[in-house]
């Protein structure tokens, strides 16, 4: 998932399971700079949600440090690191049988799961999953999957076989998105959803995450089972979802304004009309021409294929206008330029709003919103929510 950041959760709070009440994890932030990692966190999400690419659990590239982490326990105690991703389904942890295809790849080097563990179960049937970037295979097993305590019970997950192209910190994946695109549960055909076997129903059916920034020296946070009121000032403001798969919405009607720059975000002629909202991609991704219209009203440079992001003035951060973005006649969200301005950490910075959608890959609001805008994946009325986020 894209970071500006790695975020690594630190997890403290015990919990029973089947989980009756929120359960709020704290993030840290690595620091990871550069164009290069921007443009790999780019490509990867374009990757992950274009429509020619088979649906299901999301590669992990250590190049662009892009995702959440957390500590998972399987089985009867061992102990995982795991990146968190709501635009997956699928759990899935590293085998000791696991080979690379590529000569040099270091995907299944680290821990790897014991599946001697009394508590893990054989289904004897396995799935695999391509990606532009790389490809998994794993077998499916059941067993107890736990995080801060919440436990889902003798849940399907994948021991992998095979991993290319996934080399990074973690030894596994944790998905957040819709059953509907689990490769495990279309095996299996049964549920295999982490969230939904945790046992939160009504308004408590939900997850969210606020971001911090670097610049605050505070943590960010994930919360299970509910929001984190503090971490937020204002209504939520809710868009639902035209898609039980990714964290998708119909973006037709979003405008984007800058000035006196106005537009449409989601247009047949310059992007897809779906969105995505993706706490795993860095930079909000659209179509060319609202890409380029909103860079330009900023004061970014034009945008560069060799570098693959529009440069822009490191001061700007301090004195550019918000960009806008107005959901129809419900609400605007505004971001603003100490969030949008990222610095490569060597005295240039780039814009936060970058192209690539296209008819077959969706715009796609990433943390760059989310910095800006406390958000909430409400699985119970099937919507996702935005409210402004309070930094120090």
């Amino acid at each position: 998932m894209v970071s500006f950041t790695t975020l690594c959760l630190t997890l403290a709070t015990v919990y029973a399971a089947p989980a009756k009440g929120p359960i709020t994890l704290p993030l840290t932030r690595t620091r990871a700079v550069g164009p290069t990692r921007y443009v790999a966190s780019t490509k990867f999400a374009l990757e992950r949600f274009g429509s020619s690419k088979k649906r299901g659990s999301a590669p992990l590239q250590d190049e662009a440090d892009v995702f959440y982490q957390a500590t998972a326990t399987v089985g009867t105690g061992q102990s995982f690191t795991v990146d968190l991703d709501t635009g997956s389904s699928d759990v899935w942890i590293r085998g000791s049988n696991c080979q690379s295809n590529t000569s040099g790849d270091t995907s299944c080097s680290g821990n790897s799961v014991d599946t001697s563990d009394s508590n893990l179960q054989d289904q004897g049937q396995s799935a695999s999953v391509q990606y532009g970037s790389g490809s998994v295979d794993f077998e499916i097993y059941t067993g107890d999957i736990t995080v801060a305590g919440a436990t889902a019970s003798q849940l399907p997950f994948g021991v992998t076989t095979q991993e290319t192209g996934f080399s990074g910190a973690s030894d596994g994946l944790l998905g957040l998105g819709f059953d509907s695109i689990s490769q495990i549960s279309s095996t299996l055909g049964q549920s295999a959803n982490f969230f939904d076997a945790l046992g939160f129903s009504g308004s408590n059916n939900v997850f969210a995450f606020y971001l911090s920034n670097s610049a605050d020296g505070d943590s960010g946070e994930v919360t299970l089972g509910g929001v984190d009121s503090s971490k937020y000032t204002g209504a939520i403001n809710y868009v639902a979802l035209n898609s039980e798969t990714y964290w998708q919405f119909d973006a037709s009607s979003v405008t984007y304004s800058v000035g006196k720059a106005t537009g449409k975000v989601g247009t047949t002629s310059s992007g897809s009309t779906d969105a995505i909202s993706d706490t795993g991609t860095t930079l909000i991704i659209l179509g060319t021409s609202a890409a380029n219209a909103i860079n330009k009203a900023i004061g970014a440079s034009a945008y560069s294929s060799s570098t693959g992001a529009y440069a822009i003035n490191c001061n700007i951060a301090k004195t550019g206008p918000a960009i806008n973005f107005k959901f129809g006649s419900k609400f605007t969200l505004s971001v603003p330029a100490s969030i949008y301005v990222l610095s490569n950490g060597d005295g240039t910075c780039i814009s936060g709003i970058t192209q690539g959608a296209s008819s077959q890959s969706p715009n796609i609001f990433g943390d760059i919103l989310t910095r800006a805008y406390y958000t909430v994946y409400d699985k119970n009325n099937n919507r996702v929510g935005f409210a402004k986020a309070v930094h120090p």
